[in-house]
C-alpha cells in the first residue's frame, strides 16, 4: 500500500443546531474498506469540538500519510479555508476530499480550492483502496484530479451490484463516548430514485436504489448489540421501500433474539411505502419512532415539488402510526413555487390535525444542481446569492433566501413567527401526553417545567449537551416502555 496510515476529518466546524449526536457513517464505511488492506486510520470530527489548531496538532500526532475530508454543501468555505490551513502546515501531505458538496459540484471544488489534490465522487469504498494502493489516480474512475493545471474528472464509477459486498462499520476510528447519543446509525440502502426538485440527495448518492440484505443489516445490528448498543436509527429515506425485505429484517431481528432494542426512522421514510402491516411488524421487534417528509398539506403544492406522493397516503401513514402508538414526528418545507399563504395554512392544518410528537417547518433552500436552485435562477428571485447563504444560511432559520410573486421576503419571514409558535404548541402536548403516563406525578413534573422543555434555549441544550441529552434519552425510553405497557 502506498498508503498505509489515514486521518479523516469530517468538517462541519461549527457545531449544528442538532449538536454532535452521531459519529460519521460514511467516513465509517471507508475505514472498514482500508482496514481489509491493512491500512490505520483515524477520525477527527469537528462536530464535537475540534478546533484547525487541534487538528495540527493532531496530525502532528498520529503523521499519517494520508489526510481525506468529508465536506457538505454547507458552510463549504470554512471547509476550504481549513484545508488550506493544513496544507501551508504540511505542504507534502496529500489531501483527498469527499461527501455531498463533492459529488454534487465535482471539478469546480478543486477549482476553488487550489490546496485540495484529489477529490472521490459518491461510492469510494472501492476508489480510495485503489488509490492507496498507488494506482495512478487518472485510471480510477470515480475520481477528480489535477492535470497540466486542470481539473480532470475520471468518469462515472459503476456501481456495485451487490452492496453486501461492501464491508459495515466496525469502528469508527473515534471514541464512541465523545458524541451525545448512545445510537448508532444503520444504512440499509444507497441511491434514491425519487426527482424531488429541492433535494440534493440523488445528486450525491445517486438515483440507482441498492439496498442490502436482510442478513446483512442483522448482521450488523447484531454486532453492536453484542457489545452493548441497544439504540439504533436508520438513516436511508428508503428503508422501507419494498415491503418485503423491510419484513425479513423484521422477522431475522426476532428470530436472533435481539430484545430490548429501539429503533428510529429519524430522518425519514416514504410515506407511500408503508402500510398499517409493516409498521406493526416493525413496531413488534422495537421501532417505536418515525418521520414523514410531508413537505405540504396541500396537493398541488407537492405537485409542484414532484414528491411522488398526494396528501392522501401521506394521511393514511400519519394515521397508521398514530393508532399503533408511534412517535410521529412531520418536516415541511415554506417557500415552494407556487405556493401561497394558503398553502401554508393547509400545512399547519395537517400538522394540527393528528397527537404527533413533533413538527419541522425548514425554509426552502435550494442547493446547487437542484431543479428548484434552476428555477430560482432562471426567474431571478435570490434575495441573498448562493455563495453567501450556503456558508451562513440553514433550513433553521427564519430568514428565506429567495421569494416568489405569490409569496414575499416578509411574508415568508412573518409566517415563520406563527409557524414557531405552532411547534412549541404541538411539543407541549406532546410532551404532556408522555408524562400523563407517569399518573400524577408525570403530571406534576409536565406542570413544573413543560415550558422549560419547549423553550429554544432547552431545545438547544437538549440537542448540543452530551449529560441532558442521554437524560433525555434514558426519560424518553422510560416513557415509551410505559406506553408499551399501557398498551
Amino acid at each position: 500500500m502506498k498508503y498505509k496510515r489515514i486521518l479523516f476529518i469530517r468538517a462541519s466546524l461549527e457545531t449544528a443546531w442538532v449538536g454532535a449526536v452521531n459519529p460519521p457513517i460514511g467516513i465509517a464505511y471507508l475505514i472498514a474498506a482500508l482496514k481489509e488492506h491493512g491500512c490505520e486510520c483515524k477520525t477527527i470530527d469537528t462536530m464535537v469540538g475540534i478546533t484547525p489548531d487541534l487538528i495540527l496538532d493532531e496530525i502532528n500526532t498520529f503523521k499519517p500519510e494520508l489526510i481525506g475530508v468529508s465536506m457538505l454543501t454547507f458552510r463549504y468555505k470554512d471547509t476550504y479555508s481549513l484545508i488550506r490551513k493544513i496544507k501551508e502546515g504540511f505542504s507534502n501531505l496529500p489531501i483527498i476530499v469527499g461527501g455531498a458538496h463533492v459529488s454534487t459540484m465535482r471539478e469546480m471544488v478543486l477549482k476553488e480550492c487550489n490546496y485540495i489534490d484529489y477529490g472521490f465522487v459518491r461510492d469510494s469504498e472501492e476508489s480510495i483502496v485503489e488509490f492507496c494502493q498507488g494506482i495512478e489516480p487518472g485510471k480510477i474512475k470515480g475520481i477528480l484530479h489535477r492535470s497540466n493545471g486542470n481539473v480532470i474528472f475520471t468518469g462515472e464509477r459503476n456501481y456495485s451490484s451487490d452492496i453486501d459486498s461492501i464491508k459495515w462499520p466496525r469502528e469508527y476510528g473515534i471514541e464512541l463516548e465523545r458524541y451525545l447519543s448512545k445510537e448508532l446509525l444503520i444504512l440499509s440502502s444507497r441511491g434514491c430514485p425519487y426527482s424531488c426538485i429541492f433535494c440534493p440527495v440523488s445528486l450525491a448518492i445517486g438515483k440507482a436504489l441498492r439496498t442490502r440484505s436482510s442478513n446483512s443489516v442483522v448482521d450488523e445490528i447484531e454486532y453492536w448489540y453484542k457489545l452493548g448498543y441497544r439504540k439504533f436509527q436508520m438513516l436511508d429515506d428508503n428503508f422501507t421501500f419494498y415491503k418485503d425485505r423491510t419484513i425479513e429484517i423484521c422477522n431475522e431481528i426476532k428470530r436472533r433474539r435481539l430484545d430490548d432494542i429501539t429503533f428510529r426512522c429519524g430522518n425519514g421514510i416514504r410515506a407511500d411505502r408503508v402500510d398499517k402491516e409493516v409498521l406493526q411488524i416493525m413496531q413488534e421487534v422495537g421501532f417505536v419512532y418515525v418521520s414523514y417528509g410531508v413537505e405540504s398539506g396541500n396537493d398541488g403544492i407537492l405537485k409542484r415539488l414532484k414528491k411522488g406522493e398526494t396528501l392522501e397516503q401521506i394521511e393514511n401513514a400519519i394515521k397508521a402510526s398514530i393508532e399503533l402508538g408511534y412517535d410521529v414526528t412531520l418536516f415541511f418545507v415554506i417557500g415552494s413555487p407556487g405556493e401561497t399563504l394558503q398553502d401554508v395554512e393547509d400545512s399547519i392544518e395537517v400538522a394540527l390535525k393528528y397527537p404527533i410528537l413533533d413538527v419541522r417547518f425548514y425554509n426552502l433552500i435550494p442547493y446547487p444542481g437542484t431543479e428548484l436552485y434552476k428555477w430560482a435562477m432562471d426567474n431571478d428571485y435570490f434575495v441573498r446569492k448562493p455563495e453567501e447563504y450556503l456558508n451562513d444560511s440553514s433550513g433553521f432559520s427564519e430568514y428565506p433566501v429567495f421569494e416568489t410573486p405569490e409569496f414575499t421576503y416578509q411574508q415568508r419571514v412573518d409566517i415563520f413567527k406563527k409557524l414557531n409558535d405552532i411547534t412549541k404548541t404541538i411539543r407541549k402536548k406532546a410532551i404532556k401526553r408522555k408524562f400523563s403516563k407517569l399518573g400524577n406525578i408525570g403530571l406534576l413534573i409536565y406542570y413544573l417545567f413543560g415550558n422549560i422543555y419547549i423553550s429554544d434555549r432547552f431545545q438547544r441544550i437538549v440537542r448540543q449537551n452530551k449529560t441532558i441529552r442521554r437524560m433525555a434519552d434514558f426519560v424518553y425510553v422510560l416513557l415509551t416502555q410505559k406506553s408499551k405497557v399501557a398498551k
